[in-house]
């Protein structure tokens, strides 16, 4: 890693609040190219509005963000846009795939619409990602493990640096949930920052940096440095 880069993420005092209530409160967040890492929190906590803040969905109310040395608060609407669309891969929970789409049509999607420029790139990451044999499958006749890996390789086939995915593992058995980590894995090994949120301690403990959001508030969860896939799982309340 180039120590000299600036970080993926570096988010400082951020905080949202919606006019019926709920929100950020405070998130202090950086995040290096290569890491992996877990929020936890219960619903209501204030997870999706960290993500939609990350991916520049929303603008702060307080705080500032960089995304890779880019201070996303000094930018117009415009090219806020454009730094998501070159930097950002998002995950969505209800995935979003075109069912209209085979696996490989739907990574290359991310791209626009002009699909056959792309072929090579999302077949080869999908061979990377080891889903070569899904490539010409239609979206709908894939499982949902499968549909949710087709989901992490159309936000990494541009390369983005920072990836961010809604709950990526829920409603999944464990070994197709561990699938689904070690594409998101396999991502940040290509040098993504990787940010998830979930409610699955054991998930988390899969990722190289562990927070828990309580009442709208972003902590680190206990020492950042013993947070390892072989690390011990902590149940976090």
């Amino acid at each position: 890693m180039n120590t000299d880069s600036p970080p993926a993420v570096l988010a400082e005092g951020l905080a949202f609040s919606y006019a019926s209530g709920g929100g950020l409160a405070r998130a202090d967040l950086t995040l290096d190219a290569g890491v992996m890492a877990a929020v936890e929190g219960p619903s209501g906590s204030g997870k999706s509005t960290l993500l939609a803040l990350l991916g520049l969905i929303l603008s702060p109310a307080e705080g500032s963000l960089h995304i890779a040395g880019t201070d996303a608060g000094a930018l117009s609407q415009a090219e806020r846009d454009l730094l998501r669309q070159r930097s950002i891969g998002i995950v969505l929970q209800d995935l979003g795939l075109l069912t209209f789409l085979n696996a490989w049509e739907n990574v290359a999607a991310a791209f626009g619409p002009r699909l056959g420029r792309h072929r090579t790139a999302a077949r080869d990451l999908l061979g990377d990602l080891g889903m070569a044999q899904l490539a010409d499958s239609p979206v709908t006749e894939l499982s949902g493990g499968q549909r949710q890996r087709i989901a992490v390789a159309r936000a990494a086939v541009k390369q983005p640096v920072l990836i961010l995915a809604d709950e990526p593992t829920s409603g999944l058995d464990p070994k197709t949930a561990n699938s689904v980590m070690d594409s998101l894995r396999a991502c940040a090994e290509k040098g993504a920052a990787v940010l998830l949120v979930t409610h699955d301690s054991a998930i988390a403990g899969k990722c190289d940096q562990r927070y828990v959001l309580d009442e709208g508030v972003l902590s680190a969860a206990g020492d950042q440095a013993a947070a390892a896939p072989t690390a011990d799982k902590e149940t976090l309340r």
